[in-house]
């Protein structure tokens, strides 16, 4: 008979860690909407008002390479009609920069249309941000920034059709009885059972009280953990003046796995 797998065990300080994280928080929303359409479907209809908006694509923290600087998006999807959304959560004000926004979808539209394609094919892309403060500062629950025609003779500004979309979530807005204003509610709620939308609830509730669910959290935090040692390791490596023997001491890291990262770094 084959030997049981032991179970994983998971200390009471991570145990209270996972209980205190909300989905503003990078780590459990990483776990928590990556490859789950459900939820991410939940979201968007809310703040794009389209009850039949159907998501077909999820991943988080998706990394698009780019000529001069790179991109990790915290969320991408698409969904049913091929649009593009990058939702980003932001609990620093300066990561919100509207400039940023921009960059966003500038990357998204490199990534999406392939050579030789006439540029109508490029999909309507939305890029949002998600922000614990009131970053535009105008007292609103949702910016909805557009682009438009300038117009001299005081006519009606007509609208720029080119695709994109910008919106600014603002995570400090004041309750208005919204259905907008209650899932700003439940990205900032450590509580799964103060939750109002089912699918988030069940979601937050899984990784954080089914076993399986803290299992994941756990592991994912002892993954992070490691990349940050060799992070450190790597950087060390690079100075040069410190031994792979002495580097493996101080971040706790295998002599192997130092080894490995020398062979690495650039001479």
């Amino acid at each position: 008979m084959a030997a049981r797998r032991r179970k994983k065990q998971v200390s009471p300080e991570t145990r209270r860690q996972i209980q205190r994280l909300t989905l503003m928080d990078n780590d459990f929303m990483t776990i928590a909407l990556d490859k789950n359409n459900p939820c991410l479907e939940e979201m968007l209809r809310v703040i794009l008002n389209k009850d039949d908006l159907v998501v077909k694509k999820v991943l988080t923290q998706r990394y698009l390479k780019g000529f001069a600087r790179s991109v990790c998006l915290d969320i991408y999807a698409v969904d049913s009609h091929g649009v593009r959304y990058n939702i980003e959560i932001q609990q620093a004000n300066e990561g919100a920069d509207p400039r940023r926004a921009r960059f966003h979808g500038g990357m998204i539209d490199t990534h999406v249309l392939k050579a030789g394609q006439d540029f109508k094919k490029l999909p309507e892309c939305y890029v949002i941000f998600i922000t614990r403060d009131d970053v535009l500062k105008q007292g609103k629950t949702i910016y909805t920034i557009h682009r438009y025609i300038d117009s001299d003779s005081g006519t009606k500004m007509q609208p720029f059709e080119d695709g994109s979309h910008i919106i600014y979530i603002n995570g400090a807005a004041e309750d208005d009885g919204t259905e907008l204003w209650k899932l700003i509610h439940d990205l900032q709620c450590a509580n799964p059972d103060e939750m109002f939308f089912p699918r988030l609830a069940a979601r937050a509730k899984y990784l954080k009280e089914d076993e399986e669910g803290v299992t994941v959290m756990s592991s994912y935090f002892e993954e992070q953990r490691e990349k940050e040692k060799e992070g450190i390791a790597f950087k060390l490596i690079q100075l040069g003046e410190i031994t792979l023997e002495k580097i493996a001491m101080c971040t706790g890291l295998t002599l192997r796995r130092v080894r490995q990262l020398a062979k690495t770094a650039p001479v």
